[in-house]
């Protein structure tokens, strides 16, 4: 390793780091062997960097002669690198062992190896109580479990919900679709065991985008009172949009960029993105559905979807709602910030105190329909 690394002099300091990152001693401590990053894709990705590095240079000189297009340009590449950064802290919080499913795929994605911190069981003797019809079911996002919601889970539980919270996915890193139909099985479980005919959902992240493709796609519609989604991408993270000039001039980039998220997340991290599939699915035609109430949050700390926005909803004019059965869907958009809550990531808007003691005031209020 060190060898390649003299090789490259020009190597940025983020490269250095990957390289360290990614090293023998972090193989041998999860024991990840063939099964992890080879040593080609890790110097295709120390490459890449090095040629963003040089573009970088390249857009800085440029940026003193043009503000729009070099600005957009300079802020692409340092996202792409933040991205990196990010990402490459995942190895050492990462399992030895990989799950187990019949029928597994050959390559395990590595997020579905990351562990997280707590405990939620579910109650299934729970009953929802006649001040609190209705079940809140919490869904995780992307490379995360049902864990990250326990705080949440005992302070709803002491306010009088039946609580539910599933784990799905390979911690949310497999394909979307097939992650909607363990959710949907899980959500129609609830119902069954509960007796409740409508559901609260909070979700976050990747969660926000399956519990709008069950109500949309999946027949949920007439079984949600009230959905609360946290940072969730309903229109695509940006992650291609951003790099959009980026991968277009490099097209060696682009192929890193998206093995390297396909790596690490799986099937569900480009699903997520702008211009995918499903993102055109979710997109296409009304974004809600009638009947139904919907409270986005967003963080303004978030790297992780942006733009910000795309994390809100909006409300069709009618919401293709008949007016003898159903009413317009109501929609609310609003930045945790504005609400009293102070700097938080995207990954910590599950368990952040002050997030929880909002999404709990919220969730209060939707039952004053």
């Amino acid at each position: 390793m060190s060898g390649k690394q003299s090789e490259s002099p020009r190597r940025p300091h983020i490269a250095d780091d990957l390289m360290d990152q990614l090293g023998e001693s972090v193989r041998e401590q999860v024991e990840l062997s063939r099964d992890f990053l080879d040593d080609e894709t890790i110097e295709s990705i120390t490459h890449a960097i090095a040629e963003n590095a040089e573009l970088q240079e390249q857009a800085n000189k440029k940026m003193k002669e043009t503000v729009g297009p070099a600005k957009a340009f300079l802020e692409q590449l340092s996202s792409f690198t933040d991205g990196v950064r990010t990402t490459l802290e995942l190895p050492s919080r990462l399992l030895p062992k990989t799950p187990q499913l019949p029928g597994r795929p050959e390559r395990i994605p590595i997020g579905a190896r990351a562990y997280t911190v707590g405990c939620v069981d579910d109650l299934w003797h729970a009953k929802p109580s006649p001040e609190r019809p209705y079940p809140v079911v919490l869904i995780h996002g992307t490379i995360s479990s049902k864990n990250a919601w326990q705080n949440l889970v005992l302070t709803l539980r002491d306010q009088g919900y039946a609580v539910f919270a599933p784990d799905y996915g390979m911690h949310g890193t497999q394909d979307v679709l097939d992650s909607a139909a363990d959710i949907d099985a899980y959500l129609t479980q609830v119902l069954a065991a509960t007796g409740a005919e409508k559901l609260d959902i909070v979700a976050h992240s990747q969660g926000g985008l399956i519990a709008r493709y069950w109500i949309n796609e999946m027949g949920g519609a007439d079984k949600v009172h009230h959905l609360v989604t946290l940072s969730a991408p309903h229109h695509g993270t940006t992650v291609r949009g951003l790099l959009a000039e980026v991968l277009t001039a490099n097209e060696t980039t682009a192929r890193v960029a998206e093995s390297v998220v396909t790596r690490f997340m799986g099937p569900a991290g480009m699903q997520q993105v702008v211009g995918s599939p499903l993102i055109e699915t979710m997109t296409t035609g009304p974004e809600t559905r009638p009947g139904i109430r919907y409270s986005c949050l967003a963080t303004r700390n978030d790297t992780t979807v942006v733009p910000f926005e795309t994390a809100f909803l909006e409300a069709d004019a009618d919401g293709g709602a008949d007016p003898d059965t159903a009413a317009p869907a109501r929609v609310w958009n609003a930045f945790v910030q504005d609400h009293r809550v102070g700097r938080v990531r995207h990954d910590e808007m599950p368990a952040n105190e002050q997030v929880q003691e909002l999404v709990a005031k919220i969730l209060a209020e939707g039952l004053c329909d």
